[in-house]
């Protein structure tokens, strides 16, 4: 409530040419933001689907992931401001932005939780916020299956010390036996936390395991 009424007391302004309505205007965003291709989430690899590449498949149980812009300019400054300044509405548009994905019976909608303590800070944890606007967008089934046993900090660390950092560090309390989990990161850097989600989603039961996010650093 207190949100809906932020907005029409202050709206959101184009975080370019500052028009009124969007955090970023249709033609702004056409100008500024820079796709990214598809991939290897692991070792970048230019492909075709997204797919993790077969050398690098035994470094995670992570089929692929999705992702809409490479790590600067203005999406950068959106993922900034979503994540420190408090602007949950541009989940609500970048979540507009996160590639399509075909449904299936089979398919759970999640999201990279953020630890308690950065949840606590913010009042949110933005991934939950991109997951639940996505699976509200496209009719989708949402539920979280996944939380984070202990806090970690990722920032600054080189791909072995994050995926040494954050080994265990995550728990599944939801039945996904069977089920094909699509999950939800802001920004995935060297894949070494989506990774660890998806061996502990591979563990619990988990079909297969597919990213979406709306940048790569």
């Amino acid at each position: 409530m207190l949100e809906r009424l932020l907005n029409i007391i202050a709206p959101d302004e184009c975080l370019v040419c500052g028009k009124e309505g969007l955090c970023l205007c249709p033609k702004c965003a056409l100008s500024t933001l820079v796709a990214k291709k598809p991939a290897c989430v692991v070792c970048n690899r230019l492909n075709n689907t997204g797919k993790t590449c077969s050398g690098c498949y035994n470094k995670t149980k992570l089929s692929g992931a999705s992702i809409s812009y490479r790590f600067e300019g203005q999406t950068k400054e959106l993922i900034y401001a979503m994540k420190y300044l408090g602007k949950r509405s541009v989940a609500r548009y970048l979540a507009g932005q996160l590639p399509a994905i075909k449904n299936s019976a089979d398919m759970i909608l999640s999201y990279v939780p953020s630890d308690g303590k950065t949840r606590r800070q913010r009042g949110y944890d933005q991934a939950e916020l991109l997951a639940r606007s996505y699976a509200k967008l496209n009719g989708l089934q949402f539920a979280t299956v996944l939380t984070r046993a202990c806090h970690t900090k990722q920032v600054g660390l080189s791909r072995a010390r994050r995926l040494q950092n954050i080994q265990g560090n995550f728990v599944c309390y939801k039945d996904v036996a069977g089920k094909s989990i699509v999950l939800i990161d802001d920004v995935i850097t060297t894949a070494a936390t989506v990774s660890e989600c998806s061996k502990t989603l591979k563990e619990s039961g988990a079909k297969r395991i597919w990213a979406l996010a709306i940048a790569k650093g």
